[in-house]
């Protein structure tokens, strides 16, 4: 008779898995929930009865999601689904870049303008396909707007100038990404004194890539990109240079 075998022994469940925080179970909760962001929670009672939680303990966990960008408190109304995903990011990656900056260490700005340049050299090659003639049309005006309200009006023209370009692709990850580097970027510009490029040139770039793009061009649209991060990467070296010197 063959011998019995034993029965297969039960997985290690990590801790987390078993037991779970209040903050996963609100996060479980919204997602079982099918709340969408904006919609509001249930109230703190009824999140008590359902978790089987103290009211101290909804209180401290809604907090912690708050600063996550999770969920919304709003005092005297309630607490809703957070309807922005990346922005809770902001702070840290500004404080610890605004230290490095503080220290001459160009390593910061440079990091950032890279993750936007890896980012926005592979979205282009799509742009140059997908966006229609109306989308051109608006980076047109874009470019326009940029070109006559010179030097003081650049950061908003320049901004919105690349939103239009990846907009139309529908990746809105992709877009608060841009976004969130592009905020502390231009935060970390007001604690240094990085020499600022020529408006024309600046204009000049731009309007390379509008070029490639209504040429349905991917690569020189990618090309015409890459020399935009490559003017600002060098105008950034340029700075820490001369604060090495100094």
């Amino acid at each position: 008779m063959p011998a019995q075998r034993k029965p297969p022994a039960a997985p290690r469940v990590p801790e987390r898995v078993r037991r779970p925080s209040v903050q996963d179970l609100i996060v479980d909760l919204i997602v079982d929930m099918d709340l969408d962001p904006g919609d509001p929670l249930p109230a703190e009672p009824e999140l008590m009865r359902t978790l089987g939680v103290s009211r101290n303990s909804v209180r401290e966990a809604l907090k912690g999601l708050q600063a996550l960008g999770i969920v919304d408190v709003r005092h005297g109304y309630g607490t809703y689904v957070g309807t922005a995903a990346l922005p809770s990011l902001a702070p840290g990656l500004l404080f610890h870049s605004r230290l490095a900056v503080r220290r001459d260490n160009p390593r910061a700005l440079l990091d950032i303008v890279e993750v936007r340049a890896l980012l926005e050299s592979g979205l282009i090659r799509r742009s140059a396909v997908e966006l229609a003639p109306e989308h051109l049309e608006r980076l047109r005006a874009e470019l326009d707007g940029l070109a006559a309200d010179g030097d003081a009006g650049r950061s908003g023209h320049d901004r919105r100038f690349h939103e239009l370009l990846y907009e139309p692709l529908g990746n809105a990850l992709a877009l608060q990404l841009i976004a969130l580097f592009w905020d502390v970027y231009r935060q970390l510009e007001a604690d240094v004194a990085k020499p600022r490029t020529d408006h024309d040139h600046v204009v000049g770039q731009h309007r390379q890539v509008l070029q490639a793009l209504e040429d349905r061009d991917p690569d020189a649209a990618a090309a015409s990109i890459a020399g935009h991060f490559a003017d600002v990467t060098a105008r950034i070296e340029l700075w820490a240079g001369g604060r090495g010197s100094a």
